[in-house]
C-alpha cells in the first residue's frame, strides 16, 4: 500500500511535461549556489530544460555546439573584455544570450559592448523569477528581453558629450506613424505582446509592422532597432 500511494507522486512530473522541452537553456556561472538556484528556477516551468552548467564563457561555447541550445544565460563578470569575441561568436551562430548584470546601472559603454556583440537579453542579476523565464521564453521566441534601465543607460550615452550620431538622421521619416509607435515601443524593450496590449492591436499584426520597420531601416535585431531609434530621438540629429 504505501508503494501505490507513492506511485502516482514519481509519475505526476513527467505528465505535466512535454516530451521534449520547447526552449533548451545552458547557465553559464561560476557561483555554484546560484547557478543551482537558477536551475531551479528554469526547471519548474514545463517548457523549460537546463541542458548544461559551465562556470565559463569559453566553455559555454564549446558546450553551444551542440544541437539544440537555444538560450544561453551568462552572468556579466564573465563576459567583456577579452571574452568579448567568444560572446560575439557565440551570438553569431544564433544561440541567444541573456545577460544577468549585478546591477543595470554602470559603465554604458560596457554595456554598448555587449549589445553590439549581438546580446539580445540584459537583466538585472536579482530580478524576480518569473521575469526571467519570461526573458528566456522571449529569446527563444528571437525576441528581446530588456531590462527598462537599459533603454536609459543608451539614451543617456549616445546622447551624451561624444555620442556619435549615426550618418542617417531621421531614419524614423521613413516610416509610417503607426511603424513609428511600434518602433519606439520596442526601444523602450516592450515584446510583440506588450506592445499589441498598448497599440490595441494584434500580436500578428504588430509582427507585420515590425518586420516592415526592419527592412526599411536595414537592422536585423531588436536592439540595432532600439540604437538606431535612440540616435534618432537624440538632440544632435
Amino acid at each position: 500500500m504505501p508503494e501505490q500511494r507513492r506511485s502516482p507522486n514519481v509519475l505526476q512530473p513527467c505528465a505535466s511535461r512535454p516530451p521534449r522541452p520547447l526552449v533548451q537553456v545552458l547557465l553559464c556561472e561560476d557561483q555554484e549556489v546560484f547557478r543551482l538556484g537558477l536551475r531551479a528556477v528554469f526547471e519548474a516551468q514545463p517548457d523549460i530544460a537546463v541542458v548544461a552548467e559551465t562556470a565559463d564563457l569559453e566553455e559555454a561555447l564549446a558546450v553551444a555546439e551542440r544541437p539544440g541550445t537555444q538560450v544561453v544565460v551568462v552572468r556579466q563578470g564573465l563576459v567583456g573584455g577579452a571574452t568579448l569575441p567568444l560572446l560575439r561568436e557565440l551570438c553569431q551562430r544564433g544561440t541567444a544570450v541573456l545577460v544577468l548584470a549585478e546591477s543595470c546601472a554602470g559603465n554604458r559603454a560596457a554595456l554598448v559592448d555587449v549589445l553590439q556583440a549581438g546580446v539580445r537579453g540584459f537583466l538585472p542579476r536579482r530580478a524576480a523569477a518569473q521575469r526571467l523565464v519570461e526573458a528566456v521564453r522571449a529569446l527563444a521566441r528571437h525576441e528581446a528581453a530588456l531590462d527598462s534601465t537599459v533603454t536609459t543607460q543608451l539614451v543617456t550615452y549616445l546622447t551624451g558629450d561624444g555620442a556619435q550620431v549615426s550618418p542617417e538622421r531621421r531614419a524614423l521619416d521613413r516610416l509610417t506613424e503607426r511603424q513609428r509607435e511600434v518602433a519606439a515601443l520596442v526601444a523602450q524593450g516592450l515584446s510583440n505582446e506588450e506592445i499589441a496590449r498598448r497599440l490595441f492591436l494584434s500580436p500578428a499584426t504588430v509582427k507585420s509592422h515590425l518586420t516592415a520597420v526592419m527592412r526599411r531601416l536595414e537592422v536585423r535585431t531588436r536592439t540595432q532597432l532600439a540604437i538606431l531609434v535612440n540616435r534618432d530621438h537624440s538632440p544632435a540629429a
